[in-house]
């Protein structure tokens, strides 16, 4: 059995690769989501916590919420980061093999479809 989130990454074909960054960017974006969500619902819940200080007005309630749900904050964009990586391994693969990708396309031009039931 597999323990690969993504699937098994084999690469034998240009949509094999296309299918696994495909995949990685649908895992990706759901994540970033919630993560995101998630570090503002941290930052609304721990704004209005009851300050010691009572001098400060509250004030210091909201710095160390936003301190708080900084690091939410930088793992939502650390995913964000990863589904774009993602998307642009792909386009990257069809900018370096375009001649191949461009002669493997011409060769397959000239298929009819079949009827092979």
């Amino acid at each position: 059995m597999s323990n690969e989130i993504l699937g098994p990454p084999e690469f034998v074909s240009s949509s094999s690769i296309r299918a696994y960054c495909e995949r990685a960017r649908e895992k990706f974006r759901p994540l970033y989501s919630e993560l995101h969500v998630s570090a503002e619902e941290l930052e609304a819940a721990l704004r209005y916590v009851k300050s010691t200080d009572p001098k400060l007005g509250g004030l210091d309630s909201r710095v160390r919420a936003k301190l708080v749900s900084r690091q939410l904050k930088q793992a939502a964009a650390a995913v964000e980061v990863a589904s774009k990586s993602s998307v642009a391994t792909y386009m990257a693969f069809l900018k370096h093999f375009n001649p191949e990708v461009a002669a493997a396309r011409k060769r397959g031009a000239g298929r009819r479809f079949e009827f092979d039931e």
